[in-house]
């Protein structure tokens, strides 16, 4: 990824080693997404324009820890593809299935200033029923991250009876309420954002808006590959309370073992590979209380709880 500059050159999405992976939550139900470009084969020609690939892969949790179903799963499927041109507008156009035409749409226009209206994407299940409100930008602003810096757009549905939701494009990243997935499709109006997005085994983004930190690791949508078997796996959760970290220690490392943690309504706050014998989650700027944390490995699961101090 090239580094900003000033002007109308736009950071692109990636076009290839990246997987944006967004968590949804509704009332009984979590669901997974990760969207992802193909390792082979990425790109498409449609209509004598070149494309990028989306496929979608899904887990669906119903009830919230710590005491969930056994997850369902979605076999990974073709979502739709995508271009961007110089200008900072990017491009879908959407498989023949999905009934929605075969002409491309504006997903995103990084070009637009306080003020301007655009058109909200077709939504995949109410697109024969009605016309989804404009949206207007409410302001823009730029954020940073390590030698980039992001153009932010803050965007309001113009339908006054709708609810409030958060719609923000960001460089380089897509729609943080949804990455490349059209969210208002889903119908999910409780929490809908993006989790995690990696490019090359870089984290790019972990939910957090303002700090987009660099990580290193790549995402990993929970429970793919996971037998749900509680099994006893020796590990140590250290100190409790605890007040500036929480050190996760197992007796061996661990390959593909993922750490989940959510609070006691059994919202998610962090999910992270175990990166050795031991490995240290920061808890700034997590509210004190009790947390439970899920340990998952291909061989089963474990899970406990902890305290986090004022």
């Amino acid at each position: 990824m090239s580094s900003f500059a000033f002007a109308q050159n736009y950071m692109p999405l990636p076009d290839s080693g990246v997987i944006w992976e967004v968590w949804k939550q509704s009332a009984q139900v979590w669901q997974y997404n990760s969207i992802y470009i193909p390792d082979s084969n990425p790109d498409t020609i449609i209509n004598g324009i070149t494309y990028h690939k989306l496929f979608s892969e899904e887990v669906d949790v119903f009830n919230p820890w710590p005491d969930p179903d056994p997850p369902y799963f979605i076999d990974p499927y073709y979502y739709a593809a995508f271009r961007e041109d110089d200008s900072g507008h990017v491009y879908f156009i959407y498989p023949e299935f999905f009934s929605l035409g075969p002409d491309e749409v504006l997903y995103m226009d990084l070009t637009v200033q306080k003020g301007d209206t655009i058109k909200q994407l077709p939504c995949l299940s109410t697109a024969t029923m009605f016309r989804l409100a404009d949206l207007v930008v409410d302001s823009t602003d730029f954020i940073s991250q390590g030698p980039y810096l992001r153009k932010r757009i803050f965007l309001r549905d113009l339908d006054p009876y709708s609810f409030e939701i958060y719609n923000i494009w960001v460089e380089g990243v897509g729609n943080i309420a949804a990455g490349l997935i059209n969210y208002v499709d889903n119908g999910w109006s409780e929490l809908n954002f993006i989790s995690c997005m990696s490019v090359f085994d870089t984290i790019y983004y972990d939910g957090d808006i303002d700090l987009m930190p660099y990580k290193p690791g790549r995402c990993i949508l929970p429970y793919v590959g996971i037998n749900e078997v509680d099994i006893d796996i020796s590990i140590k959760v250290y100190p409790s309370p605890a007040k500036d970290y929480v050190v996760f220690e197992t007796v061996s490392n661990l390959r593909g073992a993922v750490v989940t943690i959510t609070d006691i309504t059994g919202r998610p706050v962090a999910a992270f590979p175990l990166t050795g014998e031991k490995t240290v989650w920061q808890t700034a700027g997590v509210n004190p209380g009790v947390y439970f944390y899920r340990l998952q490995t291909r061989e089963g699961s474990s899970s406990g709880k902890f305290m986090i101090a004022p």
